[in-house]
Formats: structure tokens, C-alpha cells, sequence
């Protein structure tokens, strides 16, 4: 009987002790559901609109992250697979040249690891340079993490690992220790069967992943790898170095005698720029996101990415934050959706305060002034009427999106290999650009297609076949015949004629104008200047029957692009899908001087505490105000050098005014001294102050005014 299982005859009450552990399935699953707040918003349209398309959005990602790392790690398992498969002397080692432009490095590891574990071996251990100081420390997670996976699924939390029933000293954790425990794990078992008294089990690979090889410290790691050479006859070893910079590195902090005990193969990953316009194209710039960034929010994304930190894992953040303060303006956002068929329920599910949230869009006084006055009434009065033209002008937008990015993909396709490429070379460049402004309007749009009219023939007809084959494309998905059907024919008309051309006879044609240009040399000053004068007077000298298509067949693609490729803003209620509100700037890049100043100079900013550190003059000081905003306040009135002395006199005087000797001077109490000393040595942390080797009893300041 279960020692927790109760039976009585009488009714009463049964207490059962705290530290009843329920199986691990159960507290896994308990674990994750007390995680599961409820939000304050869940409740909001709004709210229910952005989780479900960031939560797609995220799943769309996590699989393209897989695609994207699986052509190099693919490669990498399959060489930790093979690795062992005969004897070795030296321990195999992947040196994964991840690329100094790309910070994401947990991501792309992250999916290594359970790759390898779901492939290869459970036994992995990940181990990072700060867990690591010592070759102890790094002992005690490399092991830990090996006996812990036996345990538990890759799923679970530090805190069941913590937890477990199997725990040991650390001072057993050695590799000692480790190879008992994996000869127990596959030592051979006896078997039933008559023919063969026993059998061995196949034992798995022990691999150890260092994501950060350059931040390591190199003593410790050379330790390792000696200790671990000792037992890799025994202990199945292999090892996968990220490293951010070049090969060299790990030949410079491995001497020889470390770096000839283990057998080394490089594999590259793709720059973090390609990883984002990946990122980019597949799922943010798809035909049914409903999405989008404005041309303004854009490129202050793609500047912080490009000039401060390069990661792609910051940019999706501050995509999901520019989402939600998108969606947070009200139930109106919830017309950007994925399912188009729930936009009309949506809409007809308005109330009063929704319509009129929709009626304080920018775009919408533009409808108004356009409207007749009949219709101009019925927009701001009748709810109805103004749920039935919202609807439509929804639906008008969400269609100029699709067609948007569908052109958008064309226009790439016949400018990205132009010379010196005015418009980029991918669609995050030229997408700044078309979601900002008129593209057609452009310099370099205009540029681009006074380029395209020096096209070869094999050039041009080649760009038109993956024009029709993406737009084509994009018809038989969505089945929806529209005027781009007439596009598509046009092109394939001018590709046939194209083809058709006999290049000999346009050849020849050319040789037969030009000789006609051609000024004999037999000619008097007269006659050459008389056909000189004749030949500027023409305007334009006869084309051949390929250029007067090629004229075409650009003119046809430049009057198509003009059509689809407008400016977002041109277009009514564009806001519910744009989101251009540069003001998230003060939000995601911090003006770190001014928030630290403004905690110090104003702790009420931040702790809103009224009865301590509410004042009316923002110079004004109190006794109850932290030590160091009192220290820092004090601090702006001195000069570029500041008397230590001088500096907790005013202190004393204003935390223990009171605390004064028989000769009229402050009494220092030991303990205010303290809490002075450690204000002066947290604003000497924060790089306000340091000390001064001119004189003794002073500090410098290193900052200047307020």
C-alpha cells in the first residue's frame, strides 16, 4: 500500500508532509503551468490578435532557424557521429568558426545540442567560459550535465535538476569518477538467449561544447584537454569549439603540446547579415504577413544592427516590441491578421469607442476631405456605414501588401546585379527605401532602369523567365485571377520575341547604320563640318528590331512597377498594418547618462517614494534620499578637483545635522563615515569620480555640468 494512500473508518482530517516529491512528469507539468500567468490584457481583442500573430510569426522563425543551421551543423553531426568509430589517439575536435559579426551564438548551439542528442548521444555538456574559471568549476559542470541528462529530458528546468534523488559531493566530481559511471552505464549485460550468453551495449559519444573558445581562459582549457587525453581510450571524448575570429586563434592559445592531442576539423557558418535578410525575406516580407515596419522604424532597426551590435536575436526583440506598441493602440489593430475571413467578424464585433479609435488615424481625415459631404457626415455619424468602407479599405491594403512585396521581389530580381547597385542588392535594402517613400520617385530607381536599357539579350530574357516564373507563382498559389494576368502575358509575348530574334540579322542591321554614320575620310573642312552638323541634328539614331523590344518590355515593366509600387502612406487606414512611430527610439536605444543621472539626481523618478525623496526643486536635498543620490547631488557643486574632507562635512551636515561637538564643528560618526566611503566608492564604480594622484585627500571628476 502507498504510505501516502489514507483509510479510516472515521471521518477526519490527514496532513501530509511538504516534501512529498510527485513524479517528474507531473512536476514538470505543474511547473510549467504555475508559469502560465494570466495577463492583464488577455482579455482585449487587441491583446489576443498580437499573441496569435507574434506566436506564429516565432514558430515560422524557429523553423527556418533550423533550415538555415542545418546545411554546417548537419556536417558537424556527422562527423561527432563518425568520430569513434575507430580507434583514436588524438580526441576529435569541430572548431566552428561562427564569425565575429555574429553574437546569437546560443540560438545556433542551442539547436546543435538537441541535434546531437536527438542523433547521436544524450550525453552532452555545454559549458560556458564565466561557469568555468577553474579547472575544477569546469569539472563540476561537465559532469553534472553528463549524469543529469540520464536523469531528466533536455527539456528540464535547473531547479528538477537541482533537486535530484542522484546527487553528489563535489569533491567526487572527477574524471575518475565519470569513468566508473559510464562503464556501470554500458557495461555488458547478460542476455536470455541460448546462443549467446551476453551482449555489449553500444556506448555513446561523451561530447563537450564550448560556444565562447575565445573568452575561455586558456589555463584551464589546456588543463582540460591534457586530463582528458589521458582517459580518451576509455571515455569516448569530442569536443566543439565556437570561435568568433580565425583559426589561428586556437592555435595561438593552444601550445603544441595541447593542441597535438586533438584532432581538429573546421566548419563555417553564415555571417549574422545573411542569417537576418534569411529572417527577412521568409517571414517578415512574405506575401501573408499582415505586419509591417515603416520605412522610418526600419532603418533605425537596421542601424543598430549594423553599428552596435549585430545580433539578430536584438532585432526580433525590437520587432516584437515595436508589435506591441502597434497593436496596443486599441481593438482596431486587431484588423491586422493573418486569417482574413475573422477581419469582417472583427469588424462587425466594433463598438462605438472602436470606430471612433479608428476615426483618430491620420489617413482617415483624408478619406473625409475626398468624400462628398453626404458621405462625409455618414463617416463621422453612422457607425455602420463606417464599419462597411473600414472593411473595405482593410481589405484594399492588406491586398496592396501582397502585391507590394510581390513586385517588390521583382524589382530585385532585375537590378540586383546592375552595376555598382543603386537600389542594394537585397530586399532589406530596397524595402527601407519603398516603405518610406515613392520608389518609382527615386534617383536610383530611375538609375536602375537607364542601366537596364544596355541589356544583353541573354541578360534581359533571363531576368524576364524568373519574373514570370515568381509572379506566375504567386497566381497559382493565391487563385486569384486579377489584372497581373495580363502582366505576365505581356512578358512572355516580348520573351518569345526576344528569343525569336536572329542575332546575325540585328548584327548586321547595326554594321549597316553605323557604316552609313560613318565619315569617309576623303573630305574637305566643308563637307565635314556640314556632316557634322547633319549627324547632332538627329535626335535619336534608328534602332534594331531587339532594342525597340528591349524599349518596350522596359517601358511595360516600369509602368506595372509605377502602378503597385506606391507609398504605403498614400493608402487609407495604412496605420493598422504600418507601424512608423520613431518616438520607440527613446525606448530601445537609452540614453544611459540621462537615466543614471536622473536616478541620482531624482530618486522619486524611479522609486515614486513621496515621503522620502519627493521634492519640489530638483536641487534641493534630503536627509532621507539614498546615500549615494545624496553623495552625487553634492558632487555638481564641486569643481574639477573635490576635497574628501569637504565633501563629508556636507554630507554629515545634511544626513546628522544635529550630531555636533562642544566646539561647533560635526561630530563624525563612524558608521555615517561608512555609508559616505561607500557612496564615494559606488559613484567611482559608476565612473563619476576617481582618485587623484596629485593630491592625496582629493578625487577628480570626470564628468561635467548636470
Amino acid at each position: 500500500m502507498d504510505e501516502k494512500e489514507s483509510v479510516s473508518v472515521s471521518k477526519g482530517v490527514f496532513v501530509f508532509r511538504n516534501d512529498f516529491n510527485p513524479p517528474v512528469g507531473k512536476r514538470k507539468k505543474k511547473h510549467i503551468e504555475s508559469k502560465r500567468a494570466e495577463n492583464a490584457f488577455s482579455k482585449n481583442l487587441w491583446y489576443r490578435s498580437y499573441s496569435t500573430l507574434w506566436n506564429k510569426l516565432e514558430h515560422e522563425i524557429e523553423i527556418l532557424n533550423k533550415k538555415i543551421f542545418s546545411s554546417v551543423l548537419n556536417d558537424l553531426v556527422t562527423f561527432i557521429k563518425t568520430s569513434h568509430d575507430t580507434a583514436v589517439e588524438e580526441i576529435p575536435t569541430a572548431a566552428l568558426l561562427t564569425g565575429i559579426n555574429m553574437p546569437d551564438h546560443r540560438a545556433q548551439f542551442l539547436t546543435l545540442s538537441n541535434q546531437i542528442k536527438e542523433t547521436v548521444s544524450p550525453h552532452v555538456a555545454c559549458l560556458y567560459s564565466q561557469d568555468c574559471q577553474s579547472i575544477k568549476c569546469l569539472m563540476e559542470h561537465m559532469i553534472r550535465q553528463f549524469i543529469n541528462n540520464e536523469v531528466f529530458d533536455i527539456d528540464e528546468t535547473e531547479e528538477l535538476i537541482e533537486s535530484s534523488r542522484y546527487q553528489y559531493k563535489k569533491s567526487q566530481l572527477s574524471l575518475s569518477f565519470l569513468k566508473c559511471w559510464y562503464e556501470d552505464l554500458y557495461k555488458e549485460k547478460p542476455v536470455v538467449s541460448p546462443k549467446k550468453k551476453k551482449t555489449k551495449s553500444i556506448r555513446k559519444i561523451l561530447v563537450v561544447i564550448i560556444p565562447d573558445f575565445e573568452s575561455f581562459n586558456a589555463q584551464v582549457l589546456q588543463k582540460f584537454i591534457l586530463i582528458a587525453s589521458c582517459y580518451v581510450k576509455v571515455l569516448p571524448f569530442a569536443f566543439v569549439f565556437g570561435i568568433a575570429t580565425q583559426l589561428t586563434t586556437l592555435h595561438t592559445t593552444l601550445p603544441y603540446k595541447v593542441s597535438s592531442k586533438i584532432s581538429i576539423r573546421v566548419f563555417n557558418s553564415q555571417p549574422s547579415t545573411i542569417y537576418l535578410n534569411h529572417i527577412l525575406e521568409n517571414i517578415f516580407f512574405a506575401l501573408d504577413c499582415p505586419f509591417q515596419i515603416g520605412g522610418k522604424v526600419f532603418n533605425l532597426f537596421t542601424d543598430i544592427f549594423l553599428f552596435y551590435d549585430l545580433s539578430v536575436k536584438n532585432f526580433l526583440q525590437n520587432i516584437k516590441y515595436a508589435m506591441a506598441e502597434h497593436f496596443s493602440y486599441g481593438n482596431v489593430m486587431a484588423l491586422c491578421s493573418y486569417n482574413k475571413k475573422e477581419v469582417e467578424q472583427i469588424v462587425k464585433s466594433f463598438s462605438h469607442e472602436d470606430c471612433e479609435s479608428a476615426r483618430h488615424l491620420m489617413s482617415f481625415r483624408d478619406l473625409v476631405e475626398k468624400e462628398p459631404y453626404e458621405n462625409q457626415i455618414k463617416l463621422l455619424t453612422d457607425d455602420e456605414y463606417f464599419k462597411t468602407v473600414l472593411l473595405a479599405q482593410v481589405n484594399k491594403v492588406a491586398m496592396y501588401i501582397e502585391e507590394f512585396h510581390l513586385f517588390l521581389k521583382c524589382l530585385l530580381i532585375l537590378v540586383e546585379d546592375l552595376p555598382k547597385a543603386p537600389l542594394g542588392k537585397n530586399v532589406r535594402e530596397m524595402y527601407s527605401l519603398a516603405a518610406s517613400t515613392n520608389i518609382c520617385k527615386t534617383p536610383e530607381y530611375k538609375e536602375c532602369f537607364q542601366l537596364l536599357g544596355f541589356q544583353s539579350k541573354e541578360e534581359l530574357s533571363a531576368k524576364i523567365s524568373k519574373i514570370i516564373e515568381h509572379v506566375s507563382s504567386y497566381l497559382n498559389n493565391t487563385g486569384r485571377s486579377s489584372k497581373i494576368e495580363y502582366f505576365v502575358n505581356d512578358l512572355q509575348c516580348y520573351l518569345n520575341s526576344i528569343n525569336n530574334f536572329n542575332m546575325t540579322e540585328i548584327e548586321d542591321a547595326v554594321l549597316e547604320i553605323e557604316k552609313e554614320d560613318t565619315i569617309t575620310v576623303q573630305t574637305d573642312r566643308k563637307q565635314l563640318k556640314e556632316k557634322l552638323l547633319e549627324m547632332t541634328k538627329q535626335a535619336t539614331k534608328p534602332m534594331n528590331k531587339y532594342e525597340k523590344t528591349r524599349r518596350d518590355v522596359i517601358e511595360c515593366i516600369r509602368h506595372t512597377f509605377g502602378e503597385y509600387l506606391i507609398e504605403p502612406r498614400s493608402l487609407y487606414f495604412h496605420e493598422i498594418f504600418f507601424f512608423d512611430n520613431i518616438s520607440i527610439q527613446n525606448y530601445i536605444i537609452g540614453s544611459h547618462r540621462a537615466a543614471i543621472h536622473n536616478a541620482l539626481n531624482d530618486p522619486y523618478y524611479y522609486l515614486q517614494c513621496v515621503s522620502c525623496c519627493e521634492t519640489q526643486d530638483s536641487s534641493a536635498i534630503k536627509r532621507t534620499m539614498p546615500d549615494i543620490c545624496i553623495a552625487y547631488k553634492l558632487h555638481l557643486e564641486c569643481g574639477k578637483m573635490i576635497n574628501l574632507y569637504d565633501w563629508l562635512q556636507a554630507f554629515l551636515s545634511i544626513v546628522d545635522p544635529s550630531d555636533t561637538a562642544d566646539d561647533g564643528k560635526i561630530r563624525v560618526d563612524p558608521k555615517l563615515q561608512a555609508r559616505f566611503t561607500q557612496a564615494v566608492a559606488e559613484l567611482e564604480y559608476l565612473g563619476f569620480i576617481k582618485s587623484s594622484k596629485r593630491k592625496a585627500d582629493h578625487v577628480a571628476r570626470l564628468t561635467w555640468g548636470g
